[in-house]
């Protein structure tokens, strides 16, 4: 997801929907161009699960053509996250992903976490959560992560 991120920021498509996004917002208005781009994804996509047997996996800059066509892709939490991500450095902002665990459960002593999402940081080193699958849940979620890690994206 870091490296999809990272490989899509440059991409013009990625920079085009970006610009799209954030053409109401203030120059040097950092926190509302996170906004913005949150505001995108929830507009733009829709929430949905892989197949039960398969992770797919989505490109950020194929997700960004696609909106910027006029679809409106289907896209799980790491396929959000990894577009959010792309998007927030393409507008210069640093971001890192964070995944979650709601439940203690471990696989060949390895905690399972079922949920990620991106982070952006405003100027004043704040980290604002940007998570459109959970959406106006956000609060409710985060009170039941049982473990979570951060992964900084260079």
């Amino acid at each position: 997801m870091r490296r999809a991120a990272l490989e899509s920021q440059n991409r013009i498509v990625v920079r085009r929907l970006a610009e799209w996004a954030c053409q109401g917002v203030d120059s040097k208005d950092y926190i509302s161009e996170y906004i913005a781009l949150y505001n995108v994804m929830i507009q733009r996509t829709r929430y949905m699960r892989d197949p039960r047997t398969v992770e797919l996996v989505r490109a950020p800059y194929l997700v960004c053509e696609e909106i910027l066509d006029g679809g409106r892709p289907s896209l799980d939490c790491d396929d959000v996250s990894a577009t959010l991500g792309a998007l927030i450095l393409a507008v210069g902002g640093p971001c890192s992903f964070v995944t979650a665990a709601f439940k203690d459960v471990f696989f060949q002593g390895r905690r399972q976490y079922s949920h990620v999402w991106a982070r952006a940081q405003a100027p004043n080193g704040v980290w604002i959560n940007v998570d459109p699958v959970a959406a106006d849940k956000t609060a409710d979620m985060l009170r039941r992560v049982r473990a979570a890690a951060i992964w900084p994206v260079a």
